[in-house]
């Protein structure tokens, strides 16, 4: 007699929002913890994806070196999406076996859609020289159709022949909501000040948005020191 043995996952449908982490649960692993297990993603319309394996009583792996960055495979097997976006989107299958894999059921994850975000960022002023002590205060303008509590505003400043642009100063909103998009426009000025302005703050600065898993950089503005 064949014997044909089919598992269900934790749960059969997981919603998330875009960003948030989620994790994918596969039952029965302890009572086999000899056989291999697969976890396997298929999108509606593709084939299945091999998204992580464990051999055995190895340790279980990502299948490639690019999901390992946004995947994170547990001891247990459990699958963790370390931040969700819509391409994650479809069903997810866990198996087991040695020489026949058997599938559960499978998980389909349902990500909400992205918000379209509307945001714009612009720096003053866009060029200025200044005197060696002078203080100096750049703003940044923003107007969002998403809530100031809901932005993250950052300061950037890249010194002459920097490669990379370094953070100098966040301004921080603390909110517990998630990101809402509304029908108004709002505006807001955020500020930078240097006191005792010198050689060494010179450069190129750049204020930019964080909001909604999105970064919005603002224009670029010298502030040069006068000779």
């Amino acid at each position: 007699m064949l014997l044909a043995i089919v598992f269900i996952s934790l749960a059969s449908f997981v919603s998330a929002e875009p960003g948030e982490p989620v994790t994918l649960h596969c039952k029965f692993v302890e009572k086999f913890p000899h056989n291999n297990w697969v976890w396997y993603k298929q999108r509606s319309g593709q084939d299945p994806q091999e998204v992580a394996v464990k051999l055995g009583s190895r340790d279980p792996t990502e299948s490639s070196s690019d999901l390992k960055i946004r995947f994170k495979i547990n001891k247990n097997f459990s699958l963790t999406i370390k931040q969700t976006t819509k391409d994650d989107e479809g069903m997810y299958f866990c198996g087991h076996g040695k020489e026949t894999i058997t599938f559960s059921n499978g998980t389909f994850l349902a990500v909400a859609a992205e918000p379209q975000l509307n945001v714009s960022v612009v720096q003053s002023p866009a060029w200025r020289s200044v005197s060696p002590g002078e203080s100096v205060t750049q703003q940044c303008m923003v107007h969002s159709k998403t809530g100031a509590a809901e932005l993250r505003v950052l300061w950037f400043r890249a010194a002459a022949g920097q490669s990379f642009p370094e953070i100098i100063y966040t301004h921080h909103n603390s909110s517990s909501r998630q990101c809402e998009i509304s029908s108004s426009t709002h505006s807001s000025v955020y500020s930078f000040s240097k006191n005792n302005f010198s050689h060494s703050d010179a450069g190129t600065y750049y204020c930019a948005v964080a909001a909604c898993g999105k970064i919005i950089v603002s224009n670029q503005a010298s502030v040069q020191l006068s000779k």
